[in-house]
């Protein structure tokens, strides 16, 4: 007996594919509901989260802003007293000075009345060093009497009734410094007596 040489091995015919169930997720009829969330209720939850988030973040926002509030309120309160007390420093170191220098600009100007030339120069220096500072000479004005920039040092019987209460003639020059009276003006007023 002859024996025959093996055959040799044949390839497998592939499956058909479009017969062949595909592995997969079991059929709906044994699925847990509880293991597969509802995408509308993910969605949901997140939105919950975001408005959580947000509403905290306005909280925030608000307590921020009120302390912002409070903190400026706070700080132009400091700048407010701040300001008050230099201007009295201001006043309690600068106006003896200016005053002293008013004091010595009458005494020139009353040299320079008796045809001082160097006298004139020099009571015209000292008033443009006082303009340097602020300082300014106020005007005379003609009028009634302002008992907020002038000084009533005397009397004089008015001419008519309509001028009474009003300067007859400045006597001294006044000045301030910027609101600030250094010296008021010193003025005779018209009167009716």
């Amino acid at each position: 007996m002859t024996t025959q040489p093996p055959l040799p091995p044949q390839p497998a015919e592939p499956p058909d594919t479009h017969l062949v169930e595909q592995p997969g997720p079991p059929p709906d009829q044994g699925q847990d509901p509880a293991r597969d969330p509802d995408p509308f209720a993910v969605v949901a939850d997140a939105v919950d989260g975001m408005r959580e988030e947000l509403a905290a973040l306005g909280d925030q926002f608000r307590r921020r802003l009120l302390n912002d509030r409070e903190t400026r309120r706070s700080l132009d309160g400091l700048l407010t007293e701040l300001d008050h007390a230099r201007r009295a420093a201001e006043g309690r170191i600068v106006q003896p000075l200016l005053y002293d220098l008013v004091l010595l600009v009458d005494r020139v100007e009353r040299q320079a009345a008796q045809d001082d030339a160097f006298a004139a120069s020099v009571a015209m220096e000292l008033l443009a060093l006082l303009e340097k500072y602020g300082t300014t000479r106020i005007p005379a004005a003609v009028g009634p009497f302002d008992p907020e920039t002038q000084e009533a040092i005397g009397t004089t019987h008015a001419p008519s009734p309509e001028q009474s209460g009003d300067v007859a003639e400045v006597v001294r020059h006044g000045y301030r410094a910027g609101e600030r009276i250094v010296r008021p003006q010193q003025v005779r007023v018209y009167t009716d007596r």
